[in-house]
């Protein structure tokens, strides 16, 4: 199995769609567990990471409360210190979060961090927006196609709760590029303020971000230029 490579073409397309000094990168919550799906650069990817393992930051904000989050000076923000560290570090000025609904207990955020003071006006914020809409959309196909074929071939209900549980771990550590210790906080700290079991939370991060080898993108096309 590997991680759905979707995410990451989205971000990248809409990057190069909305500027030159524009990246962009897209953060998925499910169950309390926040994993950084795709990105445009590595830069935006290692912000997007560290927010995923600090639990706190502009695109867990915008989720949590679903409204966007924008941040007109990264230097200047008093919030999310290792998120703003890390933006600094790579050399993003401004930055705004936009969320999305995909389902009960899944948003995702569309993150967009700029290397000019605060570009967020109307008709980007209106775009960004419709690109967050859009990529819910394609998650949302994503769980569907994945209950189908699980239904059909048992790829997930077959697993053992241990198993579902690893490749979950192991899907965590690839996506916020983590160490395995931070993985399993993340996970267990879901189950434990979410009230839900390891398991339905590994099977729910697996059903939307893991693809089993070789096998086809169904929601690719939604993202064809």
């Amino acid at each position: 199995m590997g991680i759905s490579k979707f995410p990451h073409d989205f971000a990248t397309r809409c990057a190069a769609v909305l500027g030159r000094s524009v990246e962009a990168s897209i953060t998925v919550r499910q169950l309390g567990v926040t994993v950084r799906a795709g990105s445009s650069s590595d830069a935006a990817a290692r912000c997007d990471q560290a927010e995923a393992v600090s639990g706190v930051g502009p695109c867990i904000e915008a989720m949590d409360k679903l409204v966007a989050q924008i941040v007109p000076e990264v230097a200047l923000e008093s919030r999310w210190e290792l998120w703003r560290t890390r933006a600094s570090e790579e050399g993003f000025v401004s930055a705004v979060a936009v969320p999305a609904v995909v389902g009960p207990g899944i948003s995702v955020a569309l993150n967009l961090y700029s290397k000019t003071a605060d570009p967020w006006d109307s008709r980007l914020l209106t775009a960004a927006d419709s690109y967050a809409q859009l990529v819910a959309s394609a998650f949302r196909l994503r769980l569907r196609l994945a209950e189908v074929e699980d239904g059909a071939v048992g790829l997930y209900r077959n697993l053992s709760d241990d198993k579902a549980v690893e490749r979950a771990v192991g899907a965590i550590m690839q996506t916020n590029q983590c160490t395995e210790h931070e993985a399993r906080n993340i996970l267990e700290s879901a189950t434990r303020n979410r009230k839900v079991s390891r398991r339905e939370v590994a099977e729910s991060l697996l059903r939307s971000l893991v693809v089993p080898d070789d096998g086809p993108e169904p929601v690719g096309d939604l993202f064809a230029s």
